[in-house]
């Protein structure tokens, strides 16, 4: 049985304890700890400030070469995309300031917007596979001028059903047909892809305008293979396609990655990772010029085989 005195003994080892600790902290260890405790607050506050300054001058720097591509990319785009018809396939998570940004550019270029078309979250989600398969085969009963093999994927035949609605050959782009607004309101009612405002003309050359991504790393993955192959299949039945997104689309999981790690469609199709930038922008409309001259390439910032723009060198 615990006793009364062991009772006493356990509280006043308590308070010597609290005792001690308090004449430590106001004794010989005060000193110490307020120093340490002082140095390092001021530590902390001499590296936010370096990190507020490095940001700072990331973002002044960033301004300048915005300014500066903004003053001089009229004059480096001019008259290259002189008569040419460009379509912009906007996929879900692209910024609106590079679509907007890209369209000026296109006209500064000597170029004309056929028309935007705003890809659905739908038609990058590989849970819609039958849905896909199911409305490609319906479209394609339906629609002449349209060729896939029998083998071909629901995504391939969807891929060169988009072509038919909103590409051409024809350099001067070619008029929306009765086909072309079929296709177009299928795959809108199906929640797959709709026209923004006037779709004019079909284009000899189209831009896919990228985000940087979202979702988990198998998600991504089956995006990035979907679009992929629609690239592919506007760009076999145009005359060149440019896949462009933001630094991040550069790296795993993105886009403008999965894209060029395709040794097939690295081939054909080009691609710009600088997107977000006024200068990605120009380097864009550059390669959509290339395109429509026979040339593919992929550049921008991150293992851009090609360099930062067509013409550049990779200093390798």
């Amino acid at each position: 049985m615990i006793s009364f005195r062991y009772h006493i003994v356990s509280i006043v080892s308590v308070f010597l304890a609290l005792a001690v600790g308090v004449a430590l902290g106001g004794g010989p260890l005060k000193g110490e700890v307020d120093n340490t405790l002082v140095q390092q607050v001021q530590a902390d506050r001499k590296t936010k400030a370096a990190l507020q300054a490095e940001i700072s001058s990331l973002k002044s720097g960033n301004d300048f070469q915005d300014s500066f591509a903004a003053t001089v990319g009229p004059g480096l785009v001019a008259d290259q995309l002189k008569g040419r018809v460009v379509n912009l396939v906007v996929l879900p998570g692209a910024d609106q300031a590079d679509v907007s940004g890209l369209t000026r550019l296109v006209g500064q270029a000597g170029g004309t917007v056929g028309g935007t078309l705003r890809a659905g979250n739908g038609l990058v989600d590989v849970g819609n596979k039958q849905l896909v398969d199911q409305l490609g085969s319906q479209l394609m009963d339906g629609t002449s001028g349209v060729s896939v093999s029998q083998s071909a994927s629901g995504y391939e035949r969807i891929g060169a059903l988009i072509a038919r609605a909103i590409g051409t050959e024809d350099n001067g782009g070619a008029r929306v047909d009765n086909s072309a607004n079929s296709i177009l309101a299928g795959l809108s009612t199906a929640g797959l892809m709709s026209a923004e405002g006037n779709f004019n003309r079909r284009g000899s050359l189209v831009l896919f305008v990228a985000g940087s991504g979202s979702g988990s790393a198998e998600q991504k993955q089956g995006s990035n293979t979907i679009v992929t192959t629609l690239a592919q299949a506007v760009d076999a039945n145009t005359d060149g396609v440019v896949v462009a997104g933001p630094l991040e689309s550069a790296h795993a999981g993105g886009l403008v990655k999965a894209m060029r790690d395709d040794v097939t469609a690295s081939r054909d199709v080009s691609t710009v990772d600088a997107l977000g930038h006024t200068a990605g922008q120009v380097v864009t409309v550059l390669a959509l010029a290339g395109q429509a001259n026979g040339k593919t390439g992929q550049y921008g910032a991150v293992d851009a085989a090609n360099g930062a723009m067509p013409g550049a060198s990779t200093g390798q």
